[in-house]
């Protein structure tokens, strides 16, 4: 089975393109994750914030695995904003792109035994590739939204495509029935003929009310949910569905999502109805920080934020102007709001052609990355 460990402690930081360091750094600030160097100089308003690359450091124990050949992946949930990740001294990705998830695979770069340094420099220098190119918001530098090891069997759920989770979930209103077909897919790297995919859908009070079989294929399932109990704003009920990957009844892997039932439409006259029901839309945009924090926000920040929209009395929230932490995106889908997502695509277009395959990357990450949040309609 999948080990997510938590790298938010105890890094070292430096405020100036220090270059890779050879061993962790003793001199340089301590700091843990999520953080920003622009917390204070990214918030007076003029717009003349440090831009630059900065560095990161910190030592990790290479993880122990269960079973021979197992893989060791580096996750880092966002950078600002363009980020290159290395161990023990070699380059294990770079990313362009201030707002996803990424992800590498780092086992051939650990030592078998004893600690390994990762170092990331982060950049939210002007670089023409890399949107946003202009836009009336701080664009923040830093590892601002935390650090994960992923410790997986060599057979496992895919962690290799576009920071996805490797399964999604379309829940799908049946009127005739009454209930809900669930359109299960998920993605296995490195199967062979003796795994399997189970999958098992709860209600909110955890009783499992469907499940299914298939083999660790991309073929996907359909199940059947009866008397399904829809998603809405006032109502904003959840199910969760988990993907177990076995090998003869052994657990291998296991992935979750959350995912609710619902429908929507827009009409140009009568506005947006909810499953079947004219719901007028009233709402605020909302950025991703906070003062003196800058966007380095904590799951608990994410959550008061959507609490404080939810009390003044909104019902639909603009994620301006990029994509968002997974942890706001929960919260939405938890507390019921309709969300419009979105890439930073704003302001000065770009002619240069790795800009625009970078509006494609980015969006395609947004897209895989959030394809299953009952929340999102837009």
């Amino acid at each position: 089975m999948r080990d997510i460990i938590n790298l938010n402690q105890d890094w070292k930081f430096i405020r100036e393109d220090a270059g890779l360091p050879t061993a962790l750094p003793e001199h340089w600030q301590d700091v843990d994750l999520p953080h920003t160097w622009n917390a204070v100089d990214g918030m007076d308003g003029n717009g003349s914030y440090y831009r630059g690359r900065c560095w990161y450091a910190r030592a990790f124990e290479t993880p122990k695995q269960p079973l021979p050949g197992g893989r060791v992946y580096v996750e880092v949930l966002a950078a600002g904003q363009q980020a290159t990740v290395y161990v023990n001294g070699k380059e294990a990705v770079y990313h362009e792109g201030g707002y996803s998830i990424f992800r590498a695979d780092i086992t051939d770069l650990c030592k078998e035994d004893g600690e390994n340094l990762l170092a990331v420099s982060c950049d939210n220098s002007e670089k023409s590739s890399v949107y946003p190119q202009s836009a009336d918001f701080t664009f923040y530098g830093g590892l601002y939204r935390g650090v994960n090891l992923i410790s997986v069997p060599n057979t496992h759920f895919d962690l290799d495509y576009y920071g996805g989770p490797g399964l999604r979930v379309t829940p799908r209103p049946c009127g005739e029935c009454g209930g809900a077909k669930f359109e299960l897919e998920s993605w296995v790297t490195d199967p062979d003929e003796n795994f399997t995919v189970m999958y098992s859908i709860k209600n909110a009070e955890g009783q499992e009310v469907a499940s299914a079989v298939r083999p660790a294929d991309n073929t996907k399932v359909t199940v059947a949910v009866p008397n399904a109990h829809r998603w809405g704003i006032d109502d904003p009920y959840l199910y969760n569905v988990t993907a177990t990957l076995q090998r003869r009844n052994e657990a291998y892997d296991e992935v979750s999502v959350q995912a609710g039932v619902r429908e929507f439409s827009c009409d140009p006259q009568k506005g947006f109805s909810l499953n079947g029901v004219l719901t007028p839309l009233r709402g605020v945009s909302r950025h991703q920080d906070k003062l003196y924090q800058g966007n380095a926000l904590t799951r608990e920040d994410h959550f008061e934020d959507a609490r404080i929209i939810k009390d003044l009395g909104a019902n639909t929230i603009r994620l301006a102007h990029y994509q968002h932490s997974q942890d706001f995106y929960n919260a939405c889908d938890q507390l019921g709001f309709i969300v419009w997502a979105e890439i930073p695509f704003i302001s000065v277009f770009n002619e240069d052609p790795a800009a625009h395959d970078n509006c494609v990357s980015q969006l395609k990450e947004l897209i895989v990355q959030n394809c299953s949040h009952p929340s999102i309609c837009f």
